[in-house]
């Protein structure tokens, strides 16, 4: 009955007995939400890491073809 009445007060325990203001399951969503976000931005870490090397390779491409074009046209 106490604890009704703290639930609808917006106040809960967690397993260890403490005292909190979220509910245990938005508590968890809360975590799982965080590990998402942060494999996420690792994923998207790695994603600029491989477009850099790819502009850089493709400037570097430009630049041949452009000394290409030069030899040629010199």
């Amino acid at each position: 009955m106490a604890k009704d009445i703290l639930g609808d007060a917006g106040l809960h325990f967690d397993e260890l007995n403490k005292l909190r203001v979220l509910d245990p399951e938005v508590t968890q969503q809360t975590i799982e939400l965080k590990e998402e976000c942060k494999d996420f931005v690792d994923k998207i870490g790695q994603f600029q890491k491989i477009v850099g090397g790819l502009i850089e390779l493709v400037d570097q491409l430009a630049k041949e073809a452009e000394n290409e074009k030069m030899k040629v046209s010199g």
